[in-house]
């Protein structure tokens, strides 16, 4: 299975919601993709471009948090379709998220993100 390459999407997600970067976002989430969570006790629903721009709006300088991530699991539930378990801090709160992959034409992407984060 492709556990690496799986590993080098999570990196460049992991890298972007540390320091900001929409280009890494674009890069991790298929065009198509949704993001899903469970904000203040209510739905968050959003797709890839406006969390894309979300991510890259409001960093300036260094970030005022520490880097915490973490890969808990891969598990891959066909030939093209995997979800990871991963675990991250963004500003105050950490997040627990479930990505889901998908293989096209070669290339693993993020097609869904769902999120629940508690404050710190």
């Amino acid at each position: 299975m492709d556990t690496n390459k799986i590993k080098e999407v999570i990196q460049l997600y992991f890298d972007g919601s540390f320091d900001g970067k929409a280009d890494n976002m674009k890069r991790v989430f298929h065009p198509a993709a949704h993001i899903y969570g469970y904000d203040h006790g209510a739905l968050e629903d959003m797709p890839k471009e406006a969390f894309v721009a979300l991510v890259g709006s409001d960093r300036t300088g260094k970030p005022a948090f520490p880097r915490e991530e973490e890969i808990l699991s891969i598990d891959f539930t066909g030939e093209n379709t995997a979800v990871a378990r991963v675990k991250l801090r963004v500003f105050d709160t950490r997040y627990t998220d479930i990505l889901s992959f998908i293989r096209l034409d070669g290339e693993w992407s993020v097609i869904a993100k769902l999120f629940s984060g508690v404050q710190v």
